[in-house]
């Protein structure tokens, strides 16, 4: 049977939430970001029939004073300027760390970040009093307050997490699924005891934080990855360690980011991930908590990313998806490109499934997962 035939695991409410403003702007050039994402997923969704007209709502934009309550305003006025002239002094590029490769100028530099964080504010909205929110643009897990990192001008996801509290919520855990660590929402939260943040990613892997080291017990969750990391692997980290101690943290609230960059296919990962492991362990998560806030993340795929997000949303919206796409679904899959001479693979346009990556549990991993239960202070069996 697939994962995605599972029910929900509550009566709770889901709500997509995306923005044109994803389709009509790209961060230029070969970046990383200039493919499809959220607008693949939309029109996937779409053609594929599984989001109702009141399931949907467009993501607004944060205004600037809104995003002072996290951002420095000198950061945030230099951003607007930038977006406006598209161009920046060196001392500016060098301060904010913005019109890098990374981080270009383009048109859309600040309103696209800014729907973003509005995307997640309206989920933390939604989801404070019970129920499913899934901010398809956020999961800008890298920005810092006060300059631009890794391709995230601004972190939508510490502005949930302030929203959530603001709301009555107290107790949050924030699980990063990404393959990069989340050492922008570290650095936001670093000693707030009711917030548990949770991140397998891949080591020696940018941005060379979230090491053994940086692991506190109920705060910071961190699994350094080794390369290669399959579907057997990933599983025995979740079922031995992140799984029981997210059960003993009892979370209130679950902020879920869903980067897609850990899947085999992805350019900027080394691991070996399918989404079928993805799939099983969203489906697990969701019963922690009757309010789980869904976002996205990195993916530098166009056909991997389309097809993980589209199965987040059929699984936390309790729908079903065909083994074998419908005609206009393939067809949509075979219309996306992107710069790269790879071509995708016929499963990728016919099927949401991988082909499942299991393996052998290397030593490695079963070491790492020692390590870190040790340090905190958890005895798997």
């Amino acid at each position: 049977m697939k994962v995605l035939e599972l029910k929900e695991t509550n009566s709770a409410k889901a709500i997509l939430i995306g923005s044109e403003v994803y389709r009509k702007s790209q961060f230029g050039g070969k970046h990383p970001l200039s493919i499809p994402r959220v607008s693949a997923v939309l029109d996937l969704v779409r053609a594929l029939g599984i989001c109702d007209k009141e399931e949907y709502k467009t993501g607004p934009c944060a205004k600037p004073e809104l995003l002072k309550s996290f951002h420095t305003a000198d950061y945030i006025a230099v951003l607007k300027k930038t977006e406006v002239s598209q161009k920046i002094s060196e001392k500016d590029a060098k301060t904010y760390n913005i019109g890098s490769l990374s981080n270009p100028v383009f048109p859309e530099m600040f309103k696209r970040p800014a729907t973003s964080v509005g995307s997640s504010l309206l989920a933390a909205d939604l989801v404070a009093n019970g129920g499913r929110a899934y901010s398809l643009g956020g999961g800008l897990h890298h920005g810092m307050t006060g300059y631009a990192n890794g391709f995230c001008f601004l972190n939508d996801l510490a502005f949930a997490i302030n929203r959530l509290r603001d709301l009555g919520v107290q107790r949050i855990a924030y699980i990063d699924l990404d393959a990069h660590h989340c050492d922008g929402v570290a650095a936001a939260f670093p000693e707030d005891e009711n917030l548990f943040v949770v991140s397998t990613h891949e080591r020696k892997r940018w941005p060379f934080t979230g090491g053994l080291d940086e692991n506190i017990p109920d705060r910071f969750l961190n699994v350094p990855l080794p390369s290669h990391c399959n579907d057997s692997e990933f599983m025995f980290v979740f079922e031995k360690l992140v799984l029981p101690l997210l059960d003993r943290f009892q979370p209130e609230a679950l902020i879920i980011q869903g980067g897609a960059d850990a899947l085999v296919e992805d350019p900027m990962s080394r691991l070996c991930l399918s989404n079928q492991v993805i799939f099983k362990i969203l489906s697990i998560l969701l019963g922690f908590s009757q309010r789980v806030l869904l976002t996205g993340g990195g993916g530098y795929n166009p056909w991997t990313v389309a097809r993980l997000w589209t199965g987040f949303w059929a699984l936390i919206s309790g729908r079903t998806i065909p083994e074998v796409l419908p005609n206009q679904a393939t067809e949509l899959l075979r219309s996306l490109s992107w710069q790269r001479q790879t071509k995708p693979k016929e499963i990728m346009l016919n099927s949401i499934y991988d082909v499942p990556m299991e393996g052998q549990l290397r030593d490695e991993v079963s070491d790492i997962v020692k390590k870190v239960s040790s340090l905190h202070k958890f005895k798997h069996s």
